[in-house]
């Protein structure tokens, strides 16, 4: 008689690995491959925080006189409470860089206001006149985030 299949010693069966359905594959595969793009590109996150190499960045105010500047000997800038430079010079008080070529002076700021008092001097000292103005800085170095040194340019009438 032959063996009835019931009699049949079982057959080892393999385990089935579980596999994931392919939508759920390509999601995983997705997000792995948008988070090295993301930390690639590491795009402008708020709340991240960036190491800023350096404080106190000079900004470079240059002023062009125009219209009658014959009597004019000194010209300053307004710095928070105090003239500069100070007129007539005092090795006591701290005076900013300030530089002049014909009408055209040049002074080092470690700020950028938005707008700076100006007064033009004679010999004597006396003011000939004296303004108020808005400045435009323009970023010359550094970054949008750690700051950098600024550059502004202003004409004054007289």
């Amino acid at each position: 008689m032959a063996p009835c299949a019931d009699d049949a010693p079982p057959t080892p069966q393999r385990r089935r690995l579980a596999r994931m359905p392919l939508w759920a594959t390509a999601a995983a595969l997705g997000i792995v491959v948008l988070t090295v793009v993301a930390a690639v590109v590491r795009p402008e996150v708020p709340g991240l925080h960036q190491a800023c190499p350096a404080i106190g960045y000079p900004s470079v105010l240059t002023v062009t006189l125009e219209g009658d500047t014959s009597g004019v000997a000194v010209l300053q800038v307004r710095d928070a409470d105090r003239w500069q430079p100070p007129y007539p010079p005092d090795a006591e008080v701290p005076a900013i860089p300030t530089t002049h070529d014909g009408d055209t002076w040049t002074f080092t700021l470690f700020s950028a206001p938005r707008s700076v008092m100006l007064r033009a001097l004679d010999d004597d000292g006396d003011v000939l006149e004296q303004t108020e103005v808005d400045v435009g800085w323009e970023r010359v170095g550094g970054t949008s985030e750690c700051g950098g040194p600024m550059e502004a340019h202003v004409d004054w009438t007289m």
